[in-house]
């Protein structure tokens, strides 16, 4: 699976990365990108593009 870099999160029911319904909003999507090494890379790489976007330190 490529890196997806451009998700708009436009439901939070689904991944925004690869799509997959996930078990919840919040705590389903930490689980979906633990379990999900593309996801989780696609998260990271996002993460970082938004750094220096947020004032302060981002613990999310």
């Amino acid at each position: 699976m490529a890196v997806n870099t451009t998700a708009d999160w436009t439901n939070p029911i689904h991944c925004p990365f690869c799509g997959t319904e996930l078990e919840s909003p919040g705590a389903g999507f930490v689980d979906h990108i633990e379990e999900s090494d593309d996801c989780k890379q696609s998260f990271e790489h996002w993460r970082e593009n938004i750094t220096g976007d947020l004032a302060g330190e981002w613990a999310g």
